[in-house]
């Protein structure tokens, strides 16, 4: 009996211990929760109307359903966001940066922010994220409306649009978005094939700014945004400008007349001809790098050694007779030792012969500095070149001990 005696006790010792330490524990404050509440509803139409001029602070708990069209991750948006609903479409000038995502539904309230007007454009300003937005869910994606550039106004400034059949003019090939190198923003210049214009303005800090300009023709989805008397499209990510189809043929004269990019994989489509003078080694294309589509390249190297060559990469014969001002213009880049790439012009060549049969002029450049850095060739003045029977080429040379591995892309000619 003594034993058991003291097993009992020895148990209610060690479940008091237990009770007391669970006692003690320490209860650590919940974070208090953000209550935004919930008043009456109104739409982005009726929050357009009420602004009549001058700024307006809001001290109502007016509350607006809307989803979010924009985000700040590609460095074009900052401290801002664009959402839209099924009446219109607004602005947010935001307090702070970053908490809202392409797709998100939201409810925002607005009290303590302010509607006004920043040169044209209408907008909700002073919002806190924390404060005034209660996300309702998440990827709930607003289809952009397919618009003509004409029929793009005022009106629709904050939408989410579509346009297509467009290019870049002609005059701003090889230009890049924005200025990167100083993080300056940058007006373009896109035209449809009537000639109709519309500008794209995108900030230095955007991560596309230093891209270049396509030079195809194709669609783009865009912000619209009014500045002063200026119409803006704001891009939101740079995949959504897809520019693959050829140029227009009319527009004002921002038509190519000839054009190479290598997006169907071949370096001999449109009438483009490998020509070995010396060695076997061609133009291939290719997607080294992960580029997202392939480029003209060209490289001697063997694997083990370098292979002696010359090789040209002839142009089609090009009609330039109705021309006044045509100019070439391309992309191209480099990496290890050896010769540079070299750019001829003739107008007496037979298209199939040998080059030497012709008389070729060497033109000068913009070369890549190296390291497969990718550089704007400049506008190469053709004039000299005026003829029905224009012809441009790329020439290759490589060593028995070296040789660059050279590219090229988006090349066009036009006036």
């Amino acid at each position: 009996m003594k034993h058991n005696n003291i097993k009992i006790l020895s148990s209610i010792f060690i479940i008091s211990t237990v009770l007391i330490h669970v006692s003690c524990r320490k209860k650590y404050d919940e974070p208090p929760i953000t209550q935004i509440p919930e008043g009456s509803v109104i739409t982005i139409a009726d929050l357009k109307a009420m602004y009549t001029g001058t700024d307006l602070s809001i001290t109502e708990d007016y509350n607006i359903y809307a989803n979010v069209t924009t985000e700040e991750t590609d460095g074009n948006f900052y401290k801002e966001a664009y959402i839209q609903d099924a009446s219109g479409a607004i602005r947010l000038r935001l307090l702070a940066s970053g908490g809202l995502y392409i797709g998100d539904s939201i409810r925002i309230n607005l009290n303590g922010t302010v509607l006004s007007e920043y040169s044209g454009m209408i907008q909700i300003d002073s919002v806190d994220v924390d404060k005034n937005i209660v996300k309702q869910a998440t990827q709930k994606h607003i289809t952009p409306t397919t618009y003509s550039v004409n029929q793009i106004s005022p009106a629709l400034q904050g939408y989410l649009v579509q346009l297509n059949d467009v290019e870049f003019i002609s005059a701003e090939l090889g230009y890049s978005y924005a200025d990167a190198i100083n993080q300056f923003s940058e007006n373009r210049t896109l035209t449809d094939c009537s000639g109709n214009t519309i500008l794209v303005r995108t900030s230095g800090y955007a991560n596309f700014a230093d891209n270049t300009l396509p030079s195809d023709n194709g669609s783009i989805i865009a912000i619209v945004g009014v500045f002063g008397s200026d119409i803006q499209l704001y891009i939101r990510d740079i995949n959504e400008v897809d520019f693959t189809n050829t140029r227009c043929t009319g527009g004002g004269g921002s038509g190519a007349i000839l054009s190479k990019n290598f997006d169907d994989g071949s370096v001999t489509s449109g009438g483009w001809t490998n020509y070995n003078v010396s060695g076997s080694i061609s133009w291939e294309t290719s997607t080294a790098g992960g580029a997202p589509d392939p480029y003209g390249s060209i490289s001697n190297y063997n694997g083990s050694g370098n292979d002696p060559c010359e090789t040209w990469l002839i142009s089609p014969a090009i009609d330039l007779s109705s021309t006044t001002n045509p100019y070439l213009n391309f992309e191209n880049a480099y990496s290890y030792l050896g010769d540079p790439l070299e750019l001829y012009v003739s107008t007496d060549y037979d298209g199939t012969s040998a080059p030497s049969t012709a008389t070729w002029l060497q033109e000068s450049f913009t070369l890549s500095t190296g390291f497969f850095s990718w550089v704007n060739s400049g506008n190469v003045n053709l004039q000299p070149y005026i003829s029905a029977n224009t012809y441009v080429a790329y020439k290759y040379i490589g060593s028995s001990s070296d040789g660059s591995t050279w590219e090229v892309d988006d090349i066009i000619i036009q006036e």
